[in-house]
């Protein structure tokens, strides 16, 4: 098998211990790595998965068993019994930190750097042989700045965004895993998804569908401004054929086919948005402490809906909240903003010129497909936001399959409660699942 070699233009992850990166790799870039600037041509058709050096702000191959085996020799053969006499002082290094940052300044390597270090230290030698294997190994972390390039994976995002979780509303790989499972998405799937997780949840959706299903991301508004970044990361851009935004303020359309022409007007309807639903995170935050975020205190909510149950009017009021609000009505005055004549739009096309017209049309042609692949029913939806989700699901029962899979992540715990309580008292699924995906560390 041929080995993969990263090319101009590739997503690549600089990985070490403890610590990873994105870059792409374009030529003539320079990047930081650790404080370090270098330059990355030297990457461009080396195999995936080679580890490289940074000597002088350049990236040097070495072999893997070389830097895994590198330093061993320093090992010195006088070793103490035990290390109860040992005591942590400054005065027990020579070498100053100005003296440090010299040798740098002039070039030398981290090698020569490890090696004046251990012959200036008075307590080397006195040190056990596993502390003695220990201090070369953080001493190499520092001062020889060894990474592993490799392909994004997903597990290899999730590390990388692990050190701000709140991008991803804390969503772990065991979370993510149970996720997946209870969506039973498969090959050829079509599916809604509503996400605030970078382009997580799509990502994961879009690589079990294929090329063969269907995914519309129901997003807060008529917007194109959806993060998908993780997306990019993976290289998943080439999929975006089999990916369509629809906004939630549109799904009452969906009721009169005649409404598709008039997707791109500003013309007020049914809206369902951040300041409708409520962001989950702000209005449940007094009720959950950092520390059942930060420690696993996340919740998921799978629902099944049955074959003879009757799904309830999307203008229902549900917990007393009127999920649907009726245009304006009044006199000439109560005008949407930014409504146009016919001859009014006929200038603005004018005036945009040849392309933006052309974007328009196939942003509405897209649209109306992603309005006909909701209309024929969807095999699963999945929820995983920082809005609401209540509102949402009940939105969107109507148009899933009967036996269709649902699941909601939040968080938060508050509510997940509502969403499970609002599907059972409206009898609107079966297998309803309330569970909490907990995990503790080990040292």
């Amino acid at each position: 098998m041929e080995e993969e070699l990263i090319e101009e233009g590739d997503q690549v992850v600089f990985h070490r211990e403890g610590w990873s990166r994105v870059f792409q790799i374009r030529r003539k870039r320079q990047v930081y790595l650790d404080k370090t600037k270098l330059d990355v041509d030297s990457l461009i058709q080396q195999p995936y998965g080679s580890t490289f050096e940074v000597d002088r702000g350049k990236l040097v191959k070495i072999e893997e068993p070389a830097a895994s085996d590198l330093l061993l020799g320093e090992m010195s053969s006088d070793t103490g019994t035990d290390n109860r006499n040992l005591l942590d002082l400054d005065s027990n290094q020579r070498m100053s930190k100005e003296d440090i940052m010299k040798m740098k300044d002039e070039g030398i390597t981290g090698q020569k750097i490890i090696e004046e270090l251990i012959e200036n230290s008075e307590t080397f030698k006195m040190k056990t042989e596993f502390s003695q294997a220990k201090y070369l190994k953080k001493k190499k972390k520092k001062h020889i700045p060894i990474f592993t390039v490799m392909r994004p994976t997903l597990r290899l995002v999730l590390d990388i965004f692990s050190k701000d979780p709140s991008k991803i509303c804390y969503l772990r790989a065991d979370s993510l895993s149970q996720l997946l499972s209870y969506s039973n998405v498969m090959y050829g799937s079509k599916v809604a998804v509503v996400e605030t997780c970078q382009g997580l949840v799509l990502s994961c959706l879009l690589q079990r569908i294929g090329d063969a299903g269907k995914i519309v991301q129901l997003i807060p508004s008529n917007t194109n401004a959806v993060c998908r970044q993780i997306m990019d990361y993976l290289g998943f851009s080439k999929f975006m054929e089999n990916v369509y935004s629809f906004p939630l303020d549109e799904l009452s359309s969906l009721k009169d086919e005649s409404n598709f022409s008039n997707f791109d007007s500003d013309e007020k309807r049914e809206t369902i948005t951040p300041d409708k639903v409520g962001v989950a995170s702000e209005k449940y935050h007094h009720t959950t402490s950092d520390e059942n975020c930060l420690g696993g205190g996340l919740e998921s909510l799978t629902v099944t809906p049955d074959d003879n149950v009757k799904m309830q009017d999307s203008d229902e009021k549900i917990d007393g909240e009127n999920l649907t609000s009726k245009l304006p009505e009044g006199n000439g005055d109560a005008k949407t903003e930014g409504a146009k004549t016919d001859s009014g739009m006929q200038m603005e096309v004018k005036k945009l010129g040849p392309n933006r017209e052309h974007q328009r049309q196939q942003r509405e042609k897209r649209l109306k497909e992603a309005g006909a692949i909701i209309r024929e029913k969807l095999d699963s939806l999945v929820i995983a936001c920082k809005y609401n989700p209540t509102p949402i699901l009940i939105q969107m029962l109507p148009y899933l399959h009967p036996s269709s899979s649902v699941v909601v992540y939040c968080q938060y715990l508050e509510p997940l409660v509502e969403c499970y309580t609002s599907v059972k008292e409206n009898h609107a699924g079966l297998q309803l699942k309330l569970s909490e995906t907990w995990v503790r560390e080990y040292q």
